[in-house]
């Protein structure tokens, strides 16, 4: 039986790396649509270069069975991305919808009505350009992986004493291991009867204290938690991002975390079927 030809756009990003690295296991044929070409390559991989304003002739797309869009431009990098991404989007859905190529686009739980942050409105906007009917839109929660946000949270643990909690650290969480989430993928690509919105993390809400609490522990740090609140410090990273002075946060960073919410996510874990580890299980399996 042939093996699926699958597009992941953003292939450079942490989840777009990590989806390269599962289907390649799985032996799937795969084109991976990159910003800028990786140092090192895969020789059963299939690199494009790609970016969200240039969309890439259709040809490109020619035998391809499924796509994953993962790439998406930040506010911080580009002014203009909110439309950059949209508009990005927009071409991916007018040619997957010619090819019939199912679509999975990755969105987050930072998507939602009462979203404050550009990531969270502009990829709720860019939900709204599928067809439920046959694709598919994975609102995806805080994802638990050796890379990406856990790794920098990680590193900060390990080389200072003193953690800040944002807004006292009371935001609410929900996450998501990120072998799970390649199991989600995977099977809401290839069943047929699979389309829509899922919300996809484990059920279980845990504040952000609780979850800093219990990393800190496992990496056997003992720290000390300094409350900051939200509004101070979003001054403070509009005041250095003005004078163009890179710090740990951005601004934007902060919009999401202050309108963190939960969704209800058990149905949907059953419709897919894939059991959902909880985030004791997760940070155990990446700090093992």
């Amino acid at each position: 039986m042939n093996k699926p030809t699958i597009i992941i756009t953003g292939a450079n990003g942490f989840l777009g790396k990590y989806l390269v690295d599962y289907f390649r296991i799985k032996k799937w044929k795969i084109k991976a649509f990159v910003h800028s070409f990786p140092k090192e390559k895969y020789e059963d991989v299939t690199y494009v270069q790609y970016n969200l304003e240039e969309c890439k002739e259709s040809t490109y797309f020619d035998g391809v069975d499924f796509l994953i869009h993962a790439a998406y431009l930040r506010y911080e990098k580009n002014t203009n991305a909110d439309e950059i991404n949209l508009e990005g989007t927009r071409k991916i859905v007018s040619i997957c919808t010619q090819k019939k190529i199912k679509v999975a686009f990755l969105s987050s739980f930072s998507a939602h009505d009462k979203a404050i942050s550009h990531y969270g409105i502009t990829k709720l906007r860019c939900e709204e350009l599928f067809d439920l009917e046959k694709d598919i839109v994975l609102k995806i929660g805080f994802i638990i992986g050796e890379k990406g946000i856990l790794s920098e949270m990680i590193g900060r643990m390990k080389t200072s004493s003193i953690f800040p909690l944002v807004g006292g650290g009371v935001q609410p969480l929900q996450t998501i291991y990120i072998e799970d989430l390649g199991k989600i993928i995977e099977k809401t690509l290839i069943k047929k009867e699979l389309t829509g919105v899922f919300k996809v993390a484990h059920q279980e809400v845990v504040t952000m204290k609780v979850f800093y609490k219990e990393l800190a522990q496992r990496l056997g740090r003992k720290l000390i938690f300094i409350p900051i609140p939200t509004f101070m410090l979003y001054l403070a990273c509009k005041f250095f991002e003005g004078i163009n002075v890179k710090i740990p946060i951005s601004s934007e960073s902060v919009l999401g975390l202050k309108k963190l919410t939960t969704f209800e996510t058990k149905e949907d874990q059953k419709k897919i079927e894939v059991k959902l580890k909880s985030f004791q299980e997760s940070l155990d399996l990446i700090l093992k």
